[in-house]
């Protein structure tokens, strides 16, 4: 008896479900709830929310009212059932439509999509902050005695159309007593899309070393960014203008820095399955008379998120600066390898 009526039971939800049968002849039971971007989404209660091509459905069968809009805008609310042909029909109605008319279908507990897309362009418009600090903090004891400390902020304002980017940072390092690094910077940049791949920028890097005898290294650039790839997983963007650079040292012996140059840059990042990234930004800025007499910078990092909400996470890097045309008795190299810890503030 038990199973008599487990059976009648499973019958009925079986009649009280939405079906959508799939080409290759699998039929999935349970709740239609719509289809945007050409796939369809239906609820199941083995396996959740599932999404399925529109091209690759044979047939759709609607317990309740659905809510269906074609590519000419014409909206219907009916019941969905199978027509001839493979086509889409309404219940107690002729008309039946191919699948490629189609152009959305949401359920009654549904959002209409054109609503969600308006509110996604609306939100896509608002101008918000995000801010994160980081914590650089190094040290061993021994043979050799070394310290190091770095902090670091950046706070970024903008949309999906246009963003500002600060930061400021510090660094200090000793080795026996002795300071090996000691220097702070400030940077800001602006981007502006007029196109889809397409931006102006703005930017500035400014630098006090008191190791180098450098009281103000500046540069100050302008130019096209052109965002070359855009992807779930990575994005490559490259940028190319006019700067123009500035040092002036704490010695008077030696004669300040002042001319124009070209900006070169490359920024890279890519997502490997959402537990660990790799970020890189790249700068090239020659001398528009000179270009032996440049400045390359580079930041290269792994990123690994250290909960789900991706509030901290982990980033270790190679940070380091070429002048081809140091201080006297300085080198040409300063390089840096950082294990930061990251906390954001959204």
């Amino acid at each position: 008896m038990r199973l008599i009526l487990l059976a009648l039971f499973s019958i009925q939800l079986t009649v009280l479900a939405d079906k959508a049968v799939i080409k290759d002849g699998s039929i999935l039971i349970g709740t239609v709830l719509g289809s945007v971007d050409g796939n369809l989404t239906i609820e199941t209660e083995f396996a959740g929310k599932l999404k399925i091509p529109v091209s690759q459905i044979a047939s759709i069968n609607s317990e309740a009212e659905i809510s269906l809009r074609l590519e000419d805008n014409r909206t219907f609310r009916n019941k969905v059932i199978p027509a001839d042909n493979g086509r889409l029909g309404l219940e107690g109605n002729n008309l039946s439509f191919d699948f490629s008319q189609i152009r959305h279908l949401w359920a009654e507990e549904s959002e209409d999509p054109l609503t969600l897309m308006e509110q996604d362009a609306a939100k896509a418009l608002l101008m918000k902050w995000t801010h994160s600090i980081g914590f650089d903090l190094t040290g061993s004891s021994g043979n050799t005695d070394d310290f190091g400390l770095g902090l670091r902020a950046d706070s970024t304002y903008g949309n999906k159309f246009r963003e500002y980017d600060l930061y400021l940072a510090y660094n200090k390092s000793s080795k026996e007593g002795v300071a090996v690094i000691d220097e702070t910077k400030f940077g800001a940049e602006y981007d502006s899309k007029f196109r889809e791949r397409l931006a102006w920028y703005a930017k500035t890097d400014l630098e006090n070393d008191r190791l180098e005898k450098i009281d103000l290294r500046a540069t100050i650039a302008s130019g096209l960014k052109y965002f070359w790839i855009k992807d779930n997983s990575y994005d490559l963007s490259v940028r190319s203008g006019i700067a123009f650079r500035f040092e002036e040292y704490q010695s008077s012996s030696t004669s300040a820095l002042s001319e124009p140059a070209l900006d070169f840059g490359l920024e890279y990042s890519h997502v490997f399955k959402d537990f660990i990234s790799f970020e890189s930004d790249l700068t090239y800025v020659p001398s528009v008379n000179d270009f032996t007499d440049f400045l390359l910078s580079n930041d290269f990092a792994l990123v690994v998120p250290l909960d789900k909400e991706d509030n901290w996470n982990l980033r270790s890097g190679i940070n380091g600066t070429y002048n081809s045309t140091p201080v006297t008795g300085k080198e040409e190299l300063d390089l840096k390898y950082y294990l930061r810890l990251v906390y954001k503030l959204q």
